[in-house]
């Protein structure tokens, strides 16, 4: 797997699984939308990705890390108060964070053009 194709899997992820938690949410909390958001950025930046920009790779590792502590704190804050449905969808997202970040660390680094 390519990180272009694993970061168009995370942010399709991010976005489908946020629009997924919100609409299944008694409580309308914007709070669910922003994993929504990092989706939108990181689906932007996979075109970058794709032409092997380097800095909107790394921009887009970096904004995988922030979703992947994001997500963790948020598990975390969930496990305390022992809401499994909640659990469940950051456990998703947090999969595919840090099956965004092995593939990029294990990726082939682009060649610099001169």
């Amino acid at each position: 797997m390519t990180y272009q194709k694993s970061n168009l899997l995370h942010a399709t992820v991010l976005i489908f699984t946020s629009l997924w938690m919100y609409y299944d949410a008694l409580n309308k909390d914007i709070g669910l939308l922003i994993p929504f958001l990092f989706g939108v950025v990181l689906l932007s930046l996979n075109n970058g990705i794709m032409y092997e920009n380097v800095q909107q790779r790394n921009a887009a590792l970096g904004i995988t890390i922030i979703s992947l502590i994001f997500v963790a704190s948020i598990v975390i804050s969930m496990i305390k108060d022992d809401r499994l449905d909640l659990i469940v969808y950051y456990g998703i997202l947090g999969f595919t964070s840090i099956l965004s970040i092995i593939v990029f660390i294990f990726s082939k680094r682009p060649h610099h053009r001169k």
